[in-house]
């Protein structure tokens, strides 16, 4: 019988593992001929972050390190390569949120 904690569990892990699957994309996508206007529209993103104060600082400096950086292998270790803690955290706030239409 599932208790309503291991539902929960199930639910989380299942939210983390879809992060991780659209996070491994963008990363497929930065390494593409796509990149620059990928980077593109996630620094917008973070634009409005930034003028609308809209998330904390915390994940303006992350994020707008990992994107100035246009560098798909940076991207790769500071977001795909970070403890799952630290991922899964800078995944939930994501600035690639706009690709996630195309992602199935």
């Amino acid at each position: 019988m599932h208790t309503p904690e291991s539902i929960a569990r199930q639910d989380k892990r299942a939210q983390d593992a879809a992060l991780r699957s659209f996070h491994a994309y963008v990363y497929e996508q930065l390494q593409s001929a796509r990149k620059d206007e990928i980077l593109r529209r996630a620094s917008e993103r973070i634009g409005l972050w930034k003028k609308g104060r809209l998330c904390s600082n915390y994940y303006i400096r992350f994020w707008s390190g990992v994107v100035a950086s246009g560098d798909s292998q940076v991207f790769k270790q500071k977001v795909m390569d970070a403890s799952e803690r630290r991922a899964l955290g800078m995944m939930q706030n994501t600035p690639f949120s706009f690709l996630m239409r195309e992602h199935r």
